[in-house]
């Protein structure tokens, strides 16, 4: 008996691991094998390649909870998602996104159900700061309007620059839209805050221009800028991001009249407030459409590599060449030249911040 025992012992001592593993790997294969869904399932998947024709296309324009409202020829289908397809185990936390194109079944005046996901031509999406996954915030736009403010709240241009990788990976155009410049001459706040706020607004329009980088400066108030934000949306698909109490909806509702709700900044802080709670799809009477979208407080980038960065900062390239070291991170290498060109002031110190941050925080898994 204790010979029985002590075998046990010593099979599960070398197998032990070993069967964990492979209780491990056959957990994966079944996330994979679609033969696990029911025959109710299959079958339907089955109806609907055969009925495709049948189908009506339209355009997500806001999601809420498990329903999506849809614009198709002119009318409004509040419609559900197919059960088969809730069971696509991805990476990604939504697997619908305003301005997805789908086909849907009509099953009543008003109602749907969600059959297919047209293929997207363009994603803007970020990192979800909680889970290891992609959310998707709005998809099938051709240009994302980075929203950010001067004094309320401050300039952040770290999460600018993180917007305008995130636009070039997921293939869309950035624009990089500063609001509220009537604060620049409000006389209630610090003179010094001021001249700071100003001296980096004048950097980053520096910056951007050099490396042709879309820039905009607007007014929701006083309606600054606004004439030439409008002639850069027509006759396109545009999505407002950026961060909370930039002033998105302000201007959304300055541009197109429409009645959008909106907050004020906190005071004491500086920071915004998330008034928009979902995004919703806008259509503009000259083409094209806006997508206006909750604010953010901070942006990660989905499965971005250290050894990347460097690719979205081409104002190092001129100065990369003379590294020592071919490789060369611009860290805190040796002979390296982008840190002497930061040094002179001849690359910017503002977004030499902004790639040190995106480095340092993807070496911590951070990513904010």
């Amino acid at each position: 008996m204790k010979k029985k025992i002590d075998e046990f012992f010593i099979e599960e001592h070398f197998h032990g691991n070993k069967r964990k593993e492979e209780k491990q790997e056959r957990k994966l294969i079944q996330k994979k094998d679609r033969s696990k869904y029911k025959k109710t399932d299959l079958k339907k998947i089955k109806e609907i390649s055969v009925s495709k024709k049948d189908l009506f296309q339209g355009r997500i324009i806001s999601i809420s909870g498990e329903n999506s409202i849809i614009a198709s020829g002119g009318k409004e289908y509040v419609c559900s998602i197919r059960g088969f397809l809730k069971k696509e185990r991805t990476q990604q936390k939504n697997i619908l996104a305003v301005g997805d194109l789908v086909l849907f079944s009509s099953e009543g005046p008003n109602t749907g159900s969600i059959s297919e996901v047209e293929k997207r031509y363009s994603i803007l999406s970020r990192q979800d700061s909680l889970r290891n996954q992609i959310q998707i915030i709005a998809v099938n736009i051709d240009q994302v309007l980075i929203t950010a403010s001067v004094m309320m709240p401050p300039l952040k241009s770290p999460l600018i620059d993180r917007y305008i990788i995130a636009a070039i990976r997921g293939n869309m155009q950035p624009v990089v839209v500063i609001n509220k410049i009537d604060l620049l001459e409000d006389k209630s706040y610090p003179k010094h805050a001021i001249e700071e706020e100003k001296k980096k607004l004048e950097e980053l329009t520096k910056v951007y221009k050099e490396i042709n980088i879309a820039f905009v400066l607007v007014s929701s108030k006083t309606k600054q800028g606004l004439s030439e934000l409008f002639e850069m949306m027509k006759n396109k698909s545009s999505v407002f991001s950026g961060q909370s109490g930039s002033g998105k909806s302000s201007l959304i509702n300055a541009i197109l009249g429409t009645s959008l709700k909106t907050s004020d900044v906190v005071e004491k802080t500086y920071k915004g407030a998330h008034t928009t709670t979902k995004a919703s799809l806008i259509p503009l009477k000259d083409g094209g459409f806006c997508i206006d979208t909750p604010g953010i407080k901070s942006f990660g980038i989905w499965d971005l590599k250290k050894e990347e960065i460097k690719n979205y900062f081409s104002e190092f390239d001129k100065w990369a060449k003379k590294c020592k070291y071919p490789n060369c991170l611009h860290t805190i290498e040796p002979s390296c030249a982008v840190i002497e060109a930061v040094k002179k002031n001849k690359i910017s110190s503002l977004r030499y911040d902004s790639y040190l941050n995106l480095i340092n925080n993807v070496d911590h898994n951070i990513n904010r």
